[in-house]
């Protein structure tokens, strides 16, 4: 029995590497804001030189750039951490490689919470478009309401992530055979 747990174990284990398909896929996705992101600066640029645009318009459309680049950043920190999280046990340590500083603190919840911090931003980005955009009609603001809302949530739960974390921080891991307590996975490294 210990033999064939010990087998599954190795196989799944070895199944990490299925998740760099899915990294892979994440930069596709990358390049693929990045061709919409080109061509709509290339619109606003052909706009401001050869049209007319309302100083408005023109927030809500650099907001729509910002947007993008926030979601593909976002998208890059998932692709990048996720690789040295489950996949990778050092090919990043290459000397042809500059690794971030910031990948050597990464741990599941940093990840978290990072994401967490992403989504905030890009949803204020869009609640901002969102209020820009409209006029003052009952039907706009009961959109701009619901569109708070849901920011609001989103700051919710990342207040939530931080506070889990914290409660959770200085019990001690206890599911070896011995019950001696790990480390700690979310202390910072101190070299």
């Amino acid at each position: 029995m210990e033999k064939l747990l010990a087998s599954v174990g190795s196989l799944l284990y070895g199944m990490r590497i299925i998740m760099l398909f899915f990294y892979v896929g994440l930069v596709a996705i990358i390049f693929g804001i990045l061709g919409k992101f080109l061509y709509e600066t290339y619109k606003l640029m052909n706009t401001l030189i050869f049209g007319e645009l309302e100083k408005i318009g023109l927030i809500i459309k650099v907001l729509e750039l910002v947007d993008m680049t926030m979601v593909a950043q976002l998208v890059w920190v998932v692709a990048l951490a996720g690789v040295s999280l489950f996949v990778t046990t050092g090919h990043f340590d290459k000397k042809d490689m500059k690794k971030p500083d910031w990948l050597d603190h990464v741990n599941t919840y940093n990840l978290k919470l990072k994401l967490a911090f992403a989504i905030i931003s890009i949803s204020g980005v869009h609640a901002l478009k969102t209020y820009l955009s409209g006029d003052l009609t009952l039907e706009n603001i009961q959109i701009v309401t619901m569109v708070a809302i849901i920011h609001f949530t989103f700051v919710l739960s990342a207040i939530g992530i931080s506070f889990a974390e914290r409660l959770t921080r200085d019990k001690p891991y206890t599911s070896s055979p011995d019950h001696s307590a790990k480390p700690d996975v979310h202390e910072k490294n101190t070299h």
